[in-house]
Formats: structure tokens, sequence, C-alpha cells
């Protein structure tokens, strides 16, 4: 039997026989995973990832609790072949499970994640008890499941997201989780719940709520805290959904009354909240109008990003609350922040805890959840230079506010290329970068393409929001085509935040914003094609916010991927650990040689918009032209725990070794081919091990031929035909076999090239080759049947298709 005869024939009965009521309706499933191919990526043909939980419920509870992963495989495979698959799942906490199942209907393995101990193989008769299952499970989590403090584990989901992704659902499990075991021991409950950009933490926070409000857990109102308007809105949106009308609003002032004062939930910022007035000697809105202990709940959105300011007041006057900290980026931070602060707010980790569950950026891609990002590192051939007070003045520099001309003494002692647009202004580098960007938009995609670019400071995103334009214009009258409004623009605190709603939706205006640091967090602008940095950063935090505005997939335009555009070395921080300097208060009067503030970002020392700086910037012409150097193509893999760019020559040769671990030779590679199990099993291997053929044949320029040809080539030094040529070669060369055949017979051959020309090997294999007209009419397997057995006699065609 196979894999899914197995389960209904031998796996279901027994789990059935075991008090597992219908288990194949608990499971987990992604959708199909995105590839790079093109400049916006596409959806695979292959379908997503499917795996069985097995589950607890006690009477009376609403809804099953997953608390394991079942993977099954065929009757004749070996038991345990699916253990390190699924232990594989559940090492990097995306089900958030505590066993690990594995079994081909007779005989099982299991993997405990709490002691890392295998066992088995046992016979499938010994499978547990849903009863003892249950009793083991609240041994190993420390808390009684049955108990009613447990109930919040079972509560459903509200309609309004009654069908969340598989790892919304586990941070959610694993959050009540760590709550249960913080009342078991008498501590305060305090969660961290780390998940990449564009993951849908908002929605995590709807749902979270509601389970609580379900479980009778909101005896006192909620309060969700972020620092921006835009997530102010966004939270309002989703979370609104989930609780009946008037249950969730926003904190405000109206008639000298909390607007929010009679609801179940709370939406607030920082600034609304006032809580920075204590320091300026008066109340704030919170003091004036929360008691202490006002909350039960107490979810802080993004805390990452405000580490340093002083939400840790709401916490401190709501210890009995239950804090939970959403973020993309948790970081520790160094040493040099005040007591009070390491205590509180400084530290998430600290503070919180380790994240009880964590989804990155890179399993969210693989996942088919986010967009797939390419890399390409380019640097201005000006950036290796360093130039001194003398150089500098003798290009005769001018203030590029005023005009006028700077003396010596009015400029620092050197400028390296971190420096570059932010304290020196290089007019030529800017116009290099520009023309360099727009180029390559043409060759992807064409110029029409939504992205921003992240600037230095307000000044630098003007002059490139204008050398864009600029050269779109050119290009248009070159295209004879009408200009569209707003092709670039500036979006900075300066302004530009009106033409965001058009960035977001119209096709028509609005393609690149140029800003600074307004769009790191926020702001979701699905269509993103690219993210493109002009401006040099040393943290981690800021750059994954940045990265993560162009993570979103957009199915109306079929945006499944993203460019991610690297003038200045910025991709180095992926996979660095999330650490950042506390801000160091400017003196009167510093010199200002060293790092400028971190802008609204929290702490990071990298520059940011400073243009009410009053002190000149020096805008200066070297007299020589700026290349632009580099163009190497990248990606972003998981490897041990951390993401990882790897240039495409290495992820080149890591898959070509994978496949020759398969096949030393050409030979041997052509049989492993045409069967399908063995061609599947290979593939398999690699997207095991991160590998996707199809980023290396659009990496490669090989769009055009199939998987074979672009193994073969590269691993077998063979010529890559493409599937057209292929097709006509098998056509040719084997001609007098075609013509001693039965004619439909020989249709029924040469439709297998045809087939081919279309779609590649994965034709042959499907059912729907024999639905095919010409095929059909033929006879379709019965027409091969006068050679032979029609698998034999398909063989056979497959390795005269993919002969040399």
């Amino acid at each position: 039997m196979n894999e899914e005869s197995t389960k209904y024939h031998l796996i279901d009965p027994v789990l059935r026989t075991k008090g597992y009521d219908q288990p194949w309706k608990i499971k987990l499933e992604t959708p199909p995973p995105v590839e790079p191919s093109g400049f916006k990526g596409k959806r695979s043909q292959s379908p997503g990832r499917t795996d069985y939980l097995i589950y607890v419920q006690p009477t009376g509870q609403p809804r099953p609790l997953p608390v394991g992963v079942l993977e099954a495989k065929a009757e004749s495979e070996p038991p345990m072949k699916g253990m390190q698959q699924a232990k594989g799942y559940a090492d990097c906490a995306r089900y958030a499970v505590q066993y690990v199942f594995a079994t081909n209907g007779h005989l099982y393995g299991e993997f405990d994640m709490g002691t890392q101990l295998p066992s088995g193989p046992h016979r499938m008769a010994e499978f547990p008890h849903h009863e003892a299952l249950t009793e083991r499970y609240s041994r190993d989590k420390g808390f009684d499941v049955t108990a009613p403090s447990a109930s919040l584990l079972f509560q459903p989901d509200a309609a309004a997201w009654s069908k969340p992704r598989y790892y919304q659902d586990a941070a959610i499990r694993a959050a009540f989780e760590k709550v249960l075991q913080c009342e078991q021991r008498g501590e305060p409950a305090r969660v961290l719940l780390s998940l990449a950009t564009g993951a849908g933490k908002t929605v995590i926070a709807a749902n979270l709520l509601w389970r609580l409000h379900e479980a009778g857990r909101l005896t006192k109102p909620a309060l969700f805290l972020c620092d921006r308007d835009e997530l102010r809105s966004q939270a309002m949106d989703k979370i609104a959904k989930a609780f009946p009308a008037g249950a969730v609003r926003e904190v405000k002032t109206v008639q000298g009354r909390n607007a929010a004062h009679n609801a179940k939930v709370h939406i607030a910022t920082y600034q609304v909240l006032g809580l920075d007035d204590e320091d300026q000697g008066r109340d704030s809105f919170l003091s004036r109008h929360y008691p202490e202990d006002a909350f039960s709940v107490i979810i802080i959105d993004e805390c990452h990003r405000s580490a340093w300011g002083r939400w840790s007041e709401v916490l401190r006057r709501n210890p009995g609350a239950l804090h939970i900290g959403l973020t993309a980026t948790p970081r520790q931070l160094r040493a040099g922040s005040s007591k009070a602060d390491d205590e509180i707010s400084a530290n998430n980790l600290t503070y919180f805890g380790e994240p009880v569950y964590e989804y990155t950026l890179v399993e969210a891609q693989e996942d088919g959840y986010l967009a797939a990002c390419e890399i390409v590192r380019l640097k201005p051939s000006i950036d290796w230079r360093e130039f001194t007070r003398d150089e500098v003045a003798a290009m005769r520099p001018r203030d590029a506010r005023t005009g006028r001309y700077l003396l010596p003494d009015e400029l620092k002692a050197r400028y390296a290329a971190e420096d570059f647009d932010h304290h020196l202004m290089l007019p030529e580098r800017i116009n290099a970068m520009c023309d360099d960007l727009f180029q390559r938009l043409c060759r992807h995609g064409g110029p029409e393409q939504k992205l921003i670019i992240f600037c230095t400071r307000d000044d630098h995103a003007d002059r490139v929001a204008q050398r864009l334009q600029h050269n779109y214009v050119l290009w248009c009258r070159a295209n004879d085509r009408a200009p569209k409004d707003h092709y670039a623009f500036k979006c900075t605190d300066a302004g530009g935040r009106e033409l965001l709603t058009s960035l977001r939706g119209s096709r028509e205006r609005c393609f690149v914003a140029c800003t600074v640091d307004l769009l790191a967090t926020g702001v979701d602008i699905e269509r993103l094609n690219a993210v493109v940095f002009f401006r040099y950063l040393s943290s981690s935090i800021l750059f994954y916010q940045m990265v993560g505005r162009g993570t979103r997939i957009h199915e109306p335009t079929r945006k499944y991927k993203f460019w991610l555009y690297d003038y200045t070395g910025v991709t180095q921080l992926f996979g660095t650990d999330f650490i950042t300097a506390p801000p160091r208060p400017r003196k009167t009067g510093e010199d200002d040689d060293d790092d400028g503030g971190g802008g609204d970002t929290g702490g990071d020392d990298d520059g940011g918009d400073d243009d009410d700086d009053p002190t000149p910037l020096p805008e200066a012409r070297t007299g020589r032209p700026v290349g632009i150097e580099g163009g190497s193509r990248a990606i972003v893999q998981r490897r041990e725990g951390r993401d990882v760019v790897v240039p495409m020559e290495e992820y080149r040769q890591g898959m070509i070794e994978r496949v020759l671990r398969e096949a030393t030779t050409l030979n041997d590679f052509r049989a492993l081919w045409v069967r399908a199990q063995t061609r599947q099993r290979l593939i398999r291997h690699l997207q095991g091990e991160h590998y996707d053929p199809a980023r290396l044949r659009e990496a490669l320029a090989l769009d055009a031929c199939d998987d074979f040809d672009l193994f073969a080539h590269l691993g077998y030094r063979a010529a890559a035909l493409t599937r057209p040529e292929r097709t006509q070669a098998y056509l040719q060369r084997h001609r007098p076999w075609f013509d001693a055949q039965p004619p439909a017979t020989a249709i029924v051959l040469r439709g297998l090239g045809h087939q081919f020309a279309v779609d590649g090997t994965e034709a042959l294999d499907r059912a729907a080759l024999w639905e095919v007209p010409e095929i059909r009419r033929a006879g379709g397997l019965d027409a091969l049947r006068a050679l032979g057995r029609p698998a034999d006699v398909l063989n056979d065609a497959k390795l005269r298709l993919f002969g040399e």
C-alpha cells in the first residue's frame, strides 16, 4: 500500500481504538512553496506540506490540543524513516509539540522533544492511548491539562480568524503553556513571541486575546500597546474583528474622558498614554485614567523598538498582569544601560525570558507564507576610498543647503564610506547608484515597479528621488510613453506620507519611495518588488525591520519574490545577533566625528535623519567617474539555526555536490531521473537541505532548461539543452524508431516529447498526460502495449529523450 492507503487501512483504525477520534481531521498545512523564477517569482506546482497531529482533549473541552507530530510512511518503508523529517520540523519549533512519532502502520518510533530521548521501533498496537498520553503530557509540562485553569489551551479561535496559519496557532499554544507553568511555580507570567515581519503577529494577538476572553481570563481590560499610528490602526482593524462591536476601542481623550474606559480591549500608543509627561513634572494620561493593576493582560507590540522608552512604566504599574512581548527581532543590549532599564525594559530576554516560540524569515519563505528573497550585492567604486580634510577642501566644497563655500575648519578630519551622503554629499556617487539601480529595474521587470530605497538622511532622499525621476522621464521619452505621476518621491518625516496609499495600491502612480527611517516598520506594502539600501547600517534590528517591508506576498499581482539590492554591504547583517548599544546622550558641542543618533529606532547607531542639525553639510565633486562594482547574486538559507547569505556560486556547488552523492555518472543520473520515485526522492533531499533547482536555473539564466539539463550540465559537463531543443533532438534522432511502430503508438511516443517541451519532466508523470487530446485520441497507455508493458515503454522513451 502507498502512504495514503497505509494511513487509511493501518494507522487510522489503530488510532481510533486508542481514543483519538478522527485524527486525520487534525492537520497542519502550508501552501505550495514560492520559487524565485522571474522578477516576481512564482508558486511551485508541487503541493505544500501536510502533517497530521496527535492531540489530547479532556472531556468537555471545546477543541483538541496538538501535542505530537505523526509522520506516516508507506507500509513497505522502514518504520523509522519519517523520524528525522518529523523531528526536524519539531526541532525548529515550528509545531510547538512535545512528541514526534513515525510509523509505517506496523511499527512506530518516537522522539520526546523534552528529554531528547528516542525509542522504538514498537508495535503499532502499543501506541499510547489518549488517556495515557494526556497524563504523560501533564507530567512533562508541569501542569494538569485536565484542571480548569488549563482550559485556555483548548479554546477556539475568534470567528473572524478561525483559520490561522499553523505557526500562529503554535505560538499561542506555546505562550499559554508558559503562562500555566509560571502560575504553577507562583511566578509572574512573562512571555516573548518572536516571528518574522509579515508573519501576522497582530492576528496572533487577536486570537490570543479572544481565547483568554473565552477562558474567563479577561477579568480586567486588556491593553495592546504600540508606538506608531500605523501599528495602532492595524491592531484596531484586526483585534476589533475578533470581538463584538464596541469591545475594542482606541485610547484617546473625548470630552475630557478616556474613550476606551468601558472597552474589553484598549489599544494605545506610548504617545497617547503620555509616558514622557512625568519627566516634565505632570501626570501622564496613564496615571490619570488608569489605577495600578488596571489590566489583566498587556501586549507590547514590536517590543524591541522601545526597549529604551517608557513602556516599562505600564508594566511596573501592572505587576499582576500577563505581560506579552511581540517582536520580529529580540535583542540583548550591551552593557552601559541604567540598572532600572536593565531590570525592566532594556533587555527583552532578561525581562520576558527566551522566546517561547520563534518563526524566522527563512522558515516562512520555505513554508510559502512570505516572498522569496534574492540578493544583489553591489558597491560604488568610491567607497573603497577615504578622504582627508585637505582632500575635501581641495574640491572646494559647498554647504548642500545654502550653497556657501566651506572653510577647512568646517570639515571633519576624515570621511570614510559610512560618511558619504550622510556627512559628505557626493553627487557623482548618488547619480552612479541611481543610474545603476534604474538599469537593473529595466532589465528585471521594467522601471514601473514598487520599491523602497533607504537613504542616509532627508537631503539624500531628495537627491535620490530627483535622479530617479530624471531617469524615468528620459526612459519614457525613449519608449514613447507618458510619464506617470510621482514616479519617485521622498517619504520621510519631512513629507510624502500622504503618498503611501498610492504606493500601496495604485498601478498608475507612486512607484519609488525614498525614505530614511519612516518606512522601516508599521507599513505593509504587499506589492513591493524591491528593497534597496543606499545607506550603511550596523544595527541588525533596523536591518531586519527594513527587509521586512518586502516580504509580503501579493496574490493579485502574483508577487512571490522581492529583490534586495545591497549597495553598502548591509546583507552581512543576516544572521547576526540582535545587539545594539543604548543611545548615548549627545553633549553640547560634541564632535560630529562620532556617529549620530539613531532617529526613532531606539538606540541604533546608524545615522538616521538629522537634517535639523545646524552644522554645515559639505557637498563636493571629485571630478572622477564613479563605477558600481559587483552585481553578484546570493540567497538566504537557514543553516544550523542561523540565517546565512549564500553566494550563488556556493549555492550551485553545494546543490551539485548533493546530486553527485546520489549519482556519480551521467548514466547513473539518467537512470535515476527517468523513474519518478527516485527523482522525487532526490528533489526531496535537495529541498530538505534548502536547495531549490528553480532558483539556480533562474540565477544562471537557464530557465528554458529542464532540471535534468541543469544538473547534467553543471554536474556532468553535458550540453545544457532547452526543453524545445531536447524535444527536437528526441524527435529527429529517433525517427527510425517512431517509423517502426504502429501509427497510434508513434503518435503517443512523439506526444511525450511535445509535452516535455511545454512543461518538462514533471509533465511526463502527471495523470493529465493521458488526457492530452493527441495522446488520448491515439489510445494513450493502450497504444504503448504494442511494445510491451506500458511502464517499461515509457521508461525507454524517457531514456531516449534524455539521451545524448
